[in-house]
């Protein structure tokens, strides 16, 4: 399969993102070095058993890397995402389900103790509907008192450097070398919004393939979300700036919904 001189758009309300399709193998191994899966899992762990949580959603597991660090650690973890591509990976690593749903929609017929949703997978709610919509949805999924672990760009950290300039980062891969371009574009002040383009140069078995992709992402402000939050029937525990995210942990209080 050659990339060569293919371009996408991305867009998440028609579940498209080059990066989580085609690309979904380099994903996986390029994240293992972006991510600190085992800060992230002992963060995670610790505020589970904080909690008291075993039984766990984990919305936009991808390929599955930290859903198996649980899974090894005794909790039983359900993943869902939305790519077929990254699920298929994660097949090989995990035991638990595996469900490809769209997070602002989750149909699911059992209540989880605690639901996680990192990487900042939130941050392509763009709209407010988007946000509510899967606030609503998490909530669905949790049991009375279940916890919501979530984190996102913070918008009160932006940096204008990204909108300055191309960011070349390289990546020597087991499989192949990979050298990925970003640059920000069009910051939209009124709901934190912008586009990012990135360009990808993959080399292996000495072909040179490039794929282009971009989406717009939104940074928010944490007292945005924990208006949200309240609204839909959460009551904020903690609030963690970590590994240049903002992390949100709230409790399930309510079924109902508070216009305050």
């Amino acid at each position: 399969m050659s990339f060569e001189g293919m371009a996408r758009s991305s867009s998440f309300k028609s579940g498209y993102h080059a990066l989580y399709k085609e690309l979904a193998w380099i994903y996986d191994e390029m994240y293992a070095y972006i991510f600190p899966y085992e800060e992230i899992f002992d963060f995670v762990s610790r505020v589970l058993e904080k909690y008291g949580c075993r039984k766990i959603l984990e919305v936009a597991c991808g390929t599955g890397r930290l859903m198996e660090m649980l899974e090894k650690n005794g909790y039983e973890v359900t993943g869902l995402d939305l790519s077929e591509e990254m699920l298929e990976i994660a097949r090989k690593r995990t035991e638990g389900k595996l469900l490809r749903q769209d997070m602002r929609n989750i149909k699911v017929n059992e209540f989880f103790d605690a639901l996680i949703c990192l990487g900042r997978s939130f941050t392509y709610m763009i709209t407010d509907n988007d946000v509510e919509s899967t606030l609503k949805s998490f909530k669905r999924a949790l049991k009375s008192g279940g916890v919501l672990i979530f984190d996102n760009f913070d918008a009160e950290q932006k940096d204008e450097s990204y909108f300055k300039e191309w960011k070349e980062r390289v990546f020597e891969l087991g499989t192949c070398r990979v050298a990925r371009l970003s640059k920000s574009f069009d910051y939209n002040e009124r709901n934190n919004s912008w586009l990012v383009k990135w360009k990808y140069i993959i080399e292996r078995d000495d072909e040179k393939e490039r794929v282009c992709d971009q989406a717009r992402l939104r940074a928010f402000h944490e007292t945005y979300l924990k208006k949200k939050l309240r609204k839909y029937g959460f009551h904020v525990l903690e609030s963690v700036h970590k590994w240049g995210s903002l992390i949100l942990i709230a409790k399930k209080t309510s079924t109902s919904i508070s216009y305050a």
